[in-house]
């Protein structure tokens, strides 16, 4: 019974945090852990990816294309012939010709440079971000986004994933949060200008009650895929689109830290020293002070 009440108030206080925080950020689910053989295949299909559906608009300019090609174990010719479009030798970095002034004149903003963003946003965020566009008339490109809501951004992988829109009981959900938030909006101006009563109170109680079983229904849904609908398929279907999505993420990790995997090989090799080296540093010690003991 303790275990039980002890993860009831630890989701309470997870779905508190995330609401104070904003909101909830749906989808958030965990990037797939690859590794060996498998995350390098995994980073050559995001390569892929990221070449044929971003580098018109987000360089890669800390990249250059051989450095990529080698950590990949790609074939230089490889790139040259099918993942080189805005370069004219293997080593120039992985820039694109789109023109800063003409960009900002057609996005509002020119698009950034993705070479960091792994580390800037973390892989989690990026693969729940590629995943939450959704069909919005609102907004001037018709989509937006639950992780980044009211991005400026169009939905650039919408050929490959189709259009979604959240299900008919998350709209609903939403709306019960929305006004929720406002009945407590409500009820606090009335105690801040002295109208104090058990009745607002009761409002304030009753309003994050059901904030809080609408936000903890909203994760089941995420959790089970039911959080979108699918109203135009694309050409890949959602486990595939998600699956690809992982794999552009890796790619875009790999080009935040060339040197990671490398890094993490050499780490277990330096703790496997310290242990060693630790042990022979006991055993001369104890050969040092056996005569003074």
């Amino acid at each position: 019974m303790n275990k039980l009440l002890i993860t009831l108030t630890a989701a309470c206080l997870s779905l508190s945090t995330m609401a104070a925080e904003g909101g909830l950020s749906l989808p958030n689910d965990k990037l797939p852990n690859y590794s060996g053989d498998r995350l390098t295949i995994s980073m050559q299909s995001g390569m892929q990816v990221y070449m044929n559906n971003c580098m018109g608009c987000h360089s890669l300019d800390f990249q250059r294309y051989n450095r990529a090609a080698k950590d990949l174990e790609i074939p230089e010719q490889l790139v040259i012939d099918n993942l080189m479009f805005t370069a004219e030798k293997i080593g120039d970095p992985m820039s694109n010709n789109m023109p800063k002034a003409s960009a900002e004149n057609w996005f509002g903003t020119a698009p950034p440079d993705l070479s960091l963003i792994a580390r800037a946003r973390k892989p989690q965020w990026l693969y729940n971000y590629l995943r939450g566009f959704y069909k919005d008339d609102s907004r001037p490109y018709g989509v937006n986004n639950t992780v980044f809501k009211d991005v400026g951004m169009p939905h650039a992988l919408e050929v490959m994933q189709g259009v979604q829109d959240k299900s008919e009981e998350v709209k609903s959900l939403e709306n019960n949060i929305a006004y929720a938030h406002g009945d407590i909006a409500t009820a606090k101006a009335k105690i801040k200008s002295g109208d104090s009563s058990d009745a607002l109170e009761e409002t304030i109680n009753k309003a994050e009650e059901t904030i809080h079983h609408a936000e903890a229904k909203l994760v089941k849904l995420s959790n089970s895929g039911e959080y979108f609908t699918l109203i135009k398929e694309g050409q890949l279907s959602p486990a595939e689109f998600d699956h690809s999505m992982a794999d552009l993420v890796n790619f875009l990790e790999y080009v935040g830290e060339p040197i990671k995997r490398e890094r993490q090989g050499m780490g277990v090799w330096v703790l496997l020293f310290i242990v060693g080296f630790g042990f022979v540093s006991y055993l001369l010690k104890k050969e040092y002070w056996k005569d003074v003991h």
